[in-house]
């Protein structure tokens, strides 16, 4: 409709459509507010639940990944996929909770909203607070409290279906031993960069060039003009008034607040989790001859540097500032429970004994309205540009019907359009950081249609394609040394796996290790002790290597066959199995059955929403398949 909104046809339509509207108060028809986006057994989930849990899973990840999050990210999270399904989730096991006649009183809603911090004043619920935050949300106290319920409801039943997970301790200690269970290996490995000597001729880099040809495709290349509208040209437009200050302060008074923080130093003496009891004494002795050093008066950093094992042993065992939710227990409440310039008696924790030395201690506070009334401003400044932007950009779109539309309404709003490209799908240059996100916007509309509003790297954008420039094999001069390096890289691959093979071969034949490396000219190395998820010594983390060194046993101490690994090609013999020391299960049992229960309540509730599903009628509309 939009590229041909000259026809008289399309003027008719459009025509007829405004007096429905008018006349029926359905809205503007960009408006997509009532249609939905699934069924569940007869019930909506509306467009309007879907981005409300799709913008609340975003700011979860925000929170979690800060400015690191891009658009390839939320692609790769499948962000969208995760807010339908948790929709879907949440109706069922809400259809069922009243199916089981499950109740929430009014008197519980309005209990579980006193107790929320959010909307709390020195510890008291704040009515006037409770009615700023929702109104900043566009909710009213109605429509939160009918959410609400919903949610209490769905906990109820939520605590029952997880009320039938049990852990025994027989499993507790089956996960602790798998866990902790240590192997050394005598090792191989055919790395494929030591055949240097290989070097194709020119007719098999030819041949390989035709046989992966599509491998050297050039990208599919656009050309695009775009207008932007950016939120900083409009801050010379806003205003901030003295309540919108004290509103704003009000309601978010936890940004304000600055947790208690400690600077320290520690040394630190190793010991292995499931160490006995005659390791555990002899670690905690140097540590306590270690506290008499430093509390004798030797330098702390001096000899954290001689004594630590920890990884700030070589900057005097020095941690910075630190919060106590950012240390593990026992470490944070000594830690938080110091002086300044105090030294701690040995403390221990799953890393080992800790001697601790507090340099400086920066107390709790809150920052006043007064102290806090810059960033404020800058804040509300910020988010009323951005709203000014987006509203000049909506201004913008609502009149982009046909493809020169862009350049004409530029004019009108004395915009500058843009010219990018042509540029692959890394995107254009001039974008910078934003780049990719551009790229994923423009490559996903035809020639000539122009974009909705696109908010990239904050800014807010109209993007037109002007060109497509098709992707082409190239000529094999134009690639030949990619060819070739590729080629290479395969030859020197597939010469390690052939000299792999072989000794895998000799050694099902009965030859023995030694004997075998010897003939192939593989060195003989060893990893000594490690746990499954422990970095394998000189190795580093290669899940393959470790997944088939612990499927070895004294009844099969030799890999079959080779085992590709992140280095290469690995022939692996067991040389020791080593099972966790027995009296480190009742250190760790209580943990451990916290987090196989939590594990174990999650699966079952996950199973009965599943089964519950499928016996459901679900229908998702075509467009958040994708």
């Amino acid at each position: 409709m939009r590229k041909q909104a000259g026809s008289w046809m399309i003027k008719v339509i459009l025509f007829a459509i405004v007096i429905v509207f008018v006349f029926w108060g359905v809205g503007s028809f960009r408006s997509r507010e009532a249609s939905k986006v699934a069924v569940v057994n007869d019930e909506i989930i509306s467009v309007v639940d879907y981005r409300r849990a799709y913008n609340n899973l975003l700011d979860q990840y925000r929170q979690r990944f800060g400015s690191s999050l891009n658009d390839g990210m939320i692609e790769m999270l499948q962000v969208k996929n995760q807010a339908l399904n948790q929709l879907i989730d949440r109706t069922v096991l809400l259809q069922e909770a009243k199916k089981l006649d499950l109740r929430v009183s009014d008197a519980e809603v309005a209990e579980s909203i006193k107790q929320t911090a959010v909307f709390q004043n020195n510890g008291s619920f704040d009515n006037r607070r409770y009615r700023s935050i929702l109104a900043q949300v566009h909710l009213s106290p109605e429509e939160f409290e009918s959410d609400q319920k919903n949610v209490l409801l769905g906990q109820k039943l939520t605590r029952i279906i997880m009320g039938a997970a049990k852990v025994s301790e027989a499993e507790a200690r089956q996960w602790y031993d798998w866990q902790n269970t240590s192997v050394n290996i005598d090792y191989v490995l055919f790395e494929p960069a030591r055949y240097t000597d290989i070097k194709p001729s020119v007719k098999e880099i030819a041949a390989y060039f035709e046989a992966k040809k599509e491998n050297y495709k050039t990208d599919p290349m656009i050309k695009a003009r775009y207008v932007v509208f950016d939120p900083e040209a409009y801050k010379n437009q806003v205003k901030v008034d003295e309540d919108e200050i004290t509103d704003y302060y009000d309601s978010n008074i936890n940004d304000f607040k600055t947790e208690k923080t400690v600077e320290a130093r520690h040394i630190l003496i190793k010991l292995d989790p499931g160490a006995n009891e005659e390791a555990d004494l002899a670690a905690k002795t140097r540590a306590e001859a270690i506290t008499k050093m430093a509390k004798g008066g030797q330098d702390f950093a001096e000899l954290a540097k001689t004594y630590s094992e920890g990884p700030t042993k070589d900057r005097g065992g020095y941690l910075g500032k630190f919060q106590q939710s950012q240390m593990v227990k026992s470490f944070a409440d000594k830690a938080f429970s110091m002086a300044p310039g105090e030294i701690s008696e040995p403390v221990k924790t799953q890393f080992g004994w800790h001697v601790i030395k507090v340099e400086s201690v920066e107390e709790a506070s809150t920052k006043t309205i007064e102290q806090s009334r810059k960033q404020i401003i800058d804040t509300l400044t910020d988010r009323k540009a951005r709203n000014l932007a987006y509203d000049k950009a909506e201004k913008f779109y609502e009149g982009c019907f046909e493809k020169d539309d862009l350049i004409k309404n530029a004019k009108i709003f004395g915009l500058a359009v843009m010219e990018a490209g042509p540029f692959n799908r890394r995107g254009p240059d001039i974008l910078g950081k934003d780049k990719g996100a551009f790229a994923t916007a423009a490559f996903a509309l035809q020639t000539d249609e122009i974009s909705d509003i696109q908010d990239i790297g904050g800014r807010y954008y109209l993007i037109q394609p002007t060109e497509t420039i098709d992707a082409v094999i190239p000529e094999l001069e134009a690639v030949k040394s990619r060819v070739e390096a590729d080629l290479t890289k395969k030859m020197q691959a597939d010469k390690a796996s052939e000299d792999a093979e072989a000794m895998s071969a000799e050694l099902r034949a009965g030859k023995s290790f030694e004997d075998s490396a010897a003939v192939h000219g593989g060195e003989i190395k060893h990893t000594g002790l490690f746990t499954r998820n422990a970095a394998i010594p000189d190795i580093g983390s290669d899940p393959k290597f470790t997944e088939a060194a612990f499927q070895l046993s004294s009844a099969r101490n030799t890999t079959e066959d080779p085992v590709k690994g992140t280095a290469g090609f690995y022939l692996l013999r067991m040389s020791e199995r080593k099972a966790p020391a027995a009296d480190g299960f009742e250190a760790e049992k209580d943990n451990i059955n916290s987090m196989l229960l939590r594990q174990t309540q999650k699966t079952v509730l996950q199973d009965w929403i599943d089964a519950r599903k499928a016996d459901s009628q679900i229908t998702i509309e075509k467009a958040y398949l994708e």
